[in-house]
């Protein structure tokens, strides 16, 4: 409702176009305006290793920090798809919700939405600052391209897409294409997380002994689940036919 409260008021001249990769400001710098997503999407990035706290899309905002008065800004601000904002100063955002009670509740709502998340994930990564269960050095294993035997058939189902994924080898990561580094996930999950919240290497499924395992990596944000059950970083889980494994947000169904 504020977003077509503004663009009736002629606010329409204030909106700016973002290309995709763009960021509209850094955590620390000075954050003076307020933004509106007309159109495309943004993510909103914590500390120097960017890690994606929300999605926010048309209808949502950010830039709150502006309503204090020196506040610099709480996030980093990155466009993940083309957008079109719209830009109003304190000064002006403050008129508005001065002058109409229906903006004010409106942003009052909102925010609470975004906090939320935003408290989710950082309540998720505390957590496993706190108590990070690793695989002792000894135990680790390294990455390997080893083949599996050609009669062992395993399967993985993503659901968002219904795409259908052959397990070949004895390792098999689950992950976020790195543009940066150039790594690729055996299991690139890039275009199923559209909302950037599974890591680069997630997660790996192992076999040994005749059986499947999976585990999470070390340094994966947001968690894995095993129908429904949260995992420990580093620890082995069994891995049955039809069940279900959750990394993050996506389900995918294994088969075996």
């Amino acid at each position: 409702m504020y977003r077509n409260l503004i663009i009736m008021k002629g606010s329409k001249k204030l909106t700016t176009a973002f290309k995709k990769g763009s960021v509209i400001y850094k955590i620390g710098e000075d954050q003076n305006n307020f933004y509106i997503i007309d159109k495309g999407k943004i993510q909103v990035l914590l500390g120097e290793n960017k890690v994606a706290l929300a999605v926010l899309s048309a209808g949502d905002f950010f830039g709150e920090e502006s309503l204090n008065e020196d506040q610099k800004a709480a996030f980093t601000i990155e466009v993940i798809e083309d957008a079109e904002i719209i830009k109003i100063s304190y000064s002006s955002l403050v008129e508005m919700m001065k002058k109409n009670r229906d903006i004010s509740l409106k942003i009052l709502k909102k925010l609470s939405e975004k906090n939320l998340k935003i408290f989710t994930n950082l309540l998720s990564l505390k957590t496993k600052s706190v108590t990070p269960e690793k695989v002792p050095k000894a135990e680790e294993e390294e990455i390997t391209s080893e083949k599996l035997n050609s009669e062992v058939k395993a399967y993985l189902i993503i659901q968002r897409s219904n795409r259908i994924v052959q397990l070949t080898k004895i390792q098999t990561f689950l992950g976020r294409r790195d543009y940066t580094t150039g790594f690729i996930p055996d299991v690139d999950l890039t275009k199923e997380d559209e909302e950037k919240y599974i890591s680069r290497k997630h997660s790996k499924i192992a076999y040994s002994d005749g059986k499947f395992y999976l585990s999470e990596e070390s340094g994966a944000i947001n968690g894995t689940f095993l129908n429904g059950t949260k995992l420990n970083t580093g620890v082995k889980y069994e891995l049955s036919n039809e069940d279900e494994l959750t990394l993050c947000h996506l389900n995918i169904i294994f088969k075996y």
